[in-house]
């Protein structure tokens, strides 16, 4: 059975990405990368249609299956998408192959019996 899997990208101002990535956790995403970067824009803060871009950026990276896709994306713009402070923006692809990822339930650890 083959299992389709996407990568999602989200970009957002710097300082915002671990808090999309707990919106995602909260959706059911199992873990993410963040990389840390700069925008290309050359001055400190520019404007931009009215929006202030700031310089610093977070990438977030999220492998996960096509159909939490769109779950995850939503969890994560809805409260740190383009029209907040975060100016999140997403958008993902399909990924071909992969190795080392596991996509099983999480197992649930026993808690002990303290009789």
């Amino acid at each position: 059975m083959e299992i389709n899997k996407e990568v999602i990208f989200f970009i957002c101002n710097h300082g915002f990405a671990y808090e999309a990535m707990a919106e995602a956790r909260k959706a059911g995403a199992r873990g993410g990368t963040i990389i840390h970067g700069r925008s290309s824009v050359s001055t400190e803060k520019a404007k931009f249609f009215g929006i202030t871009i700031h310089p610093e950026k977070d990438i977030l990276m999220i492998v996960c299956l096509e159909e939490q896709r769109l779950g995850l994306m939503k969890a994560m713009t809805t409260k740190y998408g383009v029209t907040t402070e975060a100016r999140g923006l997403c958008f993902s692809m399909k990924v071909e192959e992969t190795l080392g990822f596991s996509f099983e339930p999480l197992p649930i650890p026993e808690i002990p019996n303290n009789e």
